[in-house]
């Protein structure tokens, strides 16, 4: 994991998911999500899981609220043309479970933790939790 700061996609394995996303948006998003929600309480979750779950759930937060303001301008194109697909699958659920297990146990928190921008990364993936809410 290379991370260049504190939002989601300020890591190489949010961007390189990105791919997944623009090939087939409502099938990433379900996987990434599934990959953390479906762990076991106690399994740790590796950067890349976390990385992957945090940056779908953005899109699921985004279809929810209409607001793009947090997603990468590549993605913006895919993520309109799917937001109807996205809201339909009914994932909130699941990404706040993955983003809540991402928050409890990972190795992303863990690095973030270790880092000068802690606190900005907890307020960042707050704000996720806020527009997964409802």
């Amino acid at each position: 994991m290379s991370a260049a700061g504190s939002g989601t996609f300020d890591n190489e394995d949010a961007t390189d998911w990105l791919e997944e996303f623009n090939s087939d948006p409502v099938t990433a998003i379900t996987s990434a999500l599934s990959d953390v929600a479906e762990l076991d309480a106690g399994d740790y979750v590796d950067a890349t899981a976390a990385a992957y779950a945090l940056a779908a759930a953005e899109f699921v937060a985004a279809a929810r609220t209409e607001d793009m303001s947090r997603l990468p301008k590549t993605a913006i194109k895919t993520f309109k043309d799917s937001i109807d697909e996205i809201n339909e699958a009914g994932l909130a659920a699941s990404a706040r479970k993955a983003v809540t297990r991402v928050l409890k146990h990972s190795e992303l928190k863990d690095a973030h933790a270790d880092g000068d921008d802690g606190q900005d990364w907890l307020d960042d993936v707050g704000e996720l939790l806020e527009g997964l809410k409802g």
